[in-house]
């Protein structure tokens, strides 16, 4: 709105109100151009657009960031599946159970607080038997004094072999070989004891120092060969004969070289058969003149080696 102030001296427009306000609207519309035809100064500001015309929006499209693209999970490998969970209980009782030897976990007391299947097979003792048996009664030798001794052992890191008389149920015993050790079972520090039956490994031995005793005691040289004629056995009277000072001399040499003309015989008696000739040996000018008799030594059809004697003609 426009007010318009007026002198009193000046005189009146002739116009109507009407007309004046015609007169003030077309001056508020007129163009800038005209405007400044009409009062010869030039607009401050250039009007955008032309009078009445709306401005075009342009919509921008803000600049949002590139999504990253999701790593991609590696295929599993052909016929690779997860391994299912395993029951650590089950699975601890199948070890025990899958074992050779006697198993039997002691207290801190030295009483059987668990066991394995073969506890049953060794000792004829049942797991609910075995149950907080005393270990003095398998092995009658395990006293207080010694089982102290064997925990101080095992407390410094140390493994415990005990070879021992073992106990069954029925009063019987064995030669027992025993593996002493500590374990954490469930509370604190506990000894497992493997017992295993060495009667058989006993026998064995005790055959062999008898088979050796005989051999030693021959009143004739004897000796045994392997499969390549290496000497691995031979009585004093065969060391004499050779001229060899020890047995672990005569384990260096091969029948080849100390009876040259056995090696056919000894070829022979490799196939399996029993073979006997007349042999000559030459030693530091003297000559001895015996009957040589060789032997194959056989487990089955498997040949271990040769065994020879001589008898002096």
């Amino acid at each position: 709105m426009a007010f318009w102030n007026r002198k009193k001296d000046a005189p009146q427009n002739s116009m109507s109100s009407q007309e004046q306000v015609e007169l003030e609207s077309k001056q508020k519309t007129a163009s800038p151009s005209q405007q400044e035809s009409k009062s010869g100064e030039k607009p401050l500001l250039k009007p955008l657009a032309k009078t009445g015309a709306s401005p075009t929006l342009k919509a921008v499209p803000t600049t949002t960031p590139t999504p990253e693209p999701e790593p991609t999970q590696e295929p599993d490998p052909v016929g690779l599946k997860l391994r299912p969970k395993v029951d650590q209980r089950a699975l601890y009782q199948q070890l025990m159970n899958g074992l050779y030897d006697a198993v039997l976990i002691l207290d801190e007391r030295g009483n059987v607080m668990e066991s394995n299947v073969r506890v049953d097979e060794v000792l004829g003792y049942t797991r609910d038997e075995a149950w907080d048996l005393p270990i003095t009664t398998v092995i009658p030798g395990m006293n207080r004094q010694l089982f102290e001794h064997l925990k101080k052992n095992l407390a410094e890191n140390h493994h415990v072999l005990i070879d021992s008389r073992c106990f069954r149920k029925d009063g019987s015993s064995f030669s027992g070989e025993v593996g002493v050790c500590n374990i954490t079972f469930m509370r604190g520090n506990n000894m497992i004891f493997t017992i295993r039956n060495v009667d058989r490994r006993k026998n064995v031995l005790t055959d062999i120092k008898k088979f050796q005793a005989a051999i030693d005691h021959s009143l004739s040289p004897m000796f045994i060969c392997d499969l390549d004629g290496t000497f691995t056995v031979a009585n004093p009277l065969a060391l004499e004969l050779f001229g060899i000072q020890t047995l672990m001399d005569a384990k260096a040499e091969k029948i080849a070289t100390i009876l040259p003309t056995a090696t056919e015989l000894f070829e022979k008696a490799m196939e399996g058969n029993k073979e006997s000739t007349t042999v000559t040996l030459n030693r530091q000018g003297e000559s001895f003149t015996f009957k040589l008799a060789l032997d194959p030594i056989k487990n089955g059809d498997e040949i271990l080696g040769v065994t020879g004697s001589i008898l002096f003609v």
